[in-house]
């Protein structure tokens, strides 16, 4: 006996109007087969069925042209090179993350260590009902991190994608295949030894910071102390220079200023009222 998990996935192309209905059919008590497929491909425009899908997910999968009744294979899984899923290592994963959040129940389980594994599945489900408890007394509405709420319905964004609970909080439609990678990359961190997209933008936003200041022509108070006391030195070298015009034998009580025009020489003379 096998444990298998049956379900409905659908696959929309809004650019042709196109849905393939896939249903992952698991085995009848008494007859059927196992990692059986069926489904339908069908254009919601006309409500027209155009292929009929069959076959096993773990092997062959066969189209058949309803029109021509002509059948053509898929996909064959039985010779496919399997790719094995990227992942970081953990060190550089979130506490959240499925693989660090159940690896120690993970482990307890290939060792057969049924209690461990219990204790530690038990662990964490307990801390998510105290969570769940405490946003309950709080009034805080749950939210997912990377995923929002779909907007369905006519004229929405997501219209005819209402069957789906949530949608990545992202959009992915770069113009070509590379833009689409890195906006893909930039949603969270999934090769090894990528930043985290929330410390990248606080790490250019310091550089950007740190290289402004260095270009600021006046400085306020942003500089480092040693720019300061350089500062306060030079204002105190300047303080110990002479004026520029030395006005003070000029400018005491009772003796006139006196100005010669540049051009003409004249001489003239400026005195303080008498009270």
């Amino acid at each position: 006996m096998k444990y298998e998990l049956g379900d409905h996935s659908f696959v929309r192309c809004p650019e042709n109007g196109l849905l393939a209905d896939i249903e992952f059919k698991t085995k009848g008590y008494f007859g059927g087969t196992y990692n059986a497929i069926g489904g339908v491909i069908k254009n919601e425009r006309t409500g027209e069925t155009l292929y009929e899908l069959s076959g096993m997910w773990s092997g062959e999968m066969v189209a058949k042209n309803l029109k021509t009744g002509k059948k053509e294979v898929l996909f064959n899984a039985t010779n496919a090179r399997h790719a094995p899923p990227i992942v970081r290592p953990l060190e550089e994963q979130d506490d959240r993350e499925s693989q660090k959040l159940w690896y120690k129940t993970v482990v307890a389980i290939k060792e057969q260590n049924h209690e461990a594994a219990t204790d530690e599945k038990t662990k964490i489900e307990d801390q998510q009902r105290e969570e769940a408890a405490r946003r309950q007394r709080e009034g805080v509405e749950w939210r997912p991190k990377l995923f929002r709420k779909v907007r369905g319905g006519p004229g929405e964004p997501e219209e005819g994608e209402e069957d789906l609970d949530w949608i990545l909080a992202a959009n992915i439609d770069g113009p070509t295949p590379d833009a689409m990678s890195q906006q893909i990359l930039s949603v969270a961190p999934i090769l090894k030894g990528q930043i985290p997209p929330s410390q990248s933008r606080q790490t250019n936003a310091s550089q950007i910071a740190s290289s402004s200041h260095q270009n600021d022509l006046i400085d306020f108070g942003q500089s480092s102390s040693s720019s300061v006391q350089m500062t306060q030195g030079q204002r105190q070298h300047s303080q110990t220079q002479a004026p520029l015009l030395d006005l003070q034998d000029e400018n005491a009580p009772g003796e006139p200023v006196k100005r010669v025009d540049t051009f003409t020489s004249d001489l003239d003379e400026f005195v303080d009222a008498k009270s």
